[in-house]
């Protein structure tokens, strides 16, 4: 599992351009672990910015 600044790290990557098989070979994971902790990632900023109000 990757931890939270991996996370946020690959989630920025990714938007910055580069494809998901290009960051999870980085990491050393499989693209569908990559997706899941992307989902990860998603869920814990919408869960962040929920707390904001």
């Amino acid at each position: 599992m990757l931890n939270a600044t991996t996370r946020a790290g690959a989630a920025q990557r990714i938007k910055d351009g580069v494809i998901p098989e290009q960051v999870a070979a980085e990491l050393g994971v499989s693209r569908s672990t990559l997706y899941r902790e992307q989902r990860k990632h998603r869920e814990s900023v919408t869960a962040q910015v929920g707390q904001e109000d």
